[in-house]
């Protein structure tokens, strides 16, 4: 998948007891096409590609409900949100994980 350019929104959150809160992340598309051709091989792509945090799991992403125009993928404890372009393709927009 190549973005030809997109801004980055990290929205920092405080723990205050274990897992009581989320780290979010939000992307500003420049492109709602040329992405991946499932929600899974999105959120594979953007683990290795993203560059939005390290500890983003490279595997074991599945979908959590059915796909509309925007679904949500998991691995472990992470969530993405994934979003389908003009175009069919998927690109994730967002995602969180627990603070813990």
């Amino acid at each position: 998948m190549f973005l030809e350019a997109f801004a980055l929104v990290l929205v920092g959150t405080a723990a205050c007891s274990p897992c009581s809160t989320n780290r979010d992340f939000s992307i500003s598309l420049a492109k709602d096409s040329g992405g991946e051709s499932s929600p899974v091989t999105a959120a594979d792509w953007f683990a290795v590609y993203g560059g939005v945090w390290s500890d983003i799991p490279t595997t074991g992403w599945h979908l959590i409900g059915s796909p509309g125009s925007t679904t949500d993928v998991r691995s472990g404890s992470m969530t993405l949100q994934v979003l389908r372009g003009t175009d069919g393709t998927w690109q994730v927009e967002s995602g969180s994980a627990p603070v813990c």
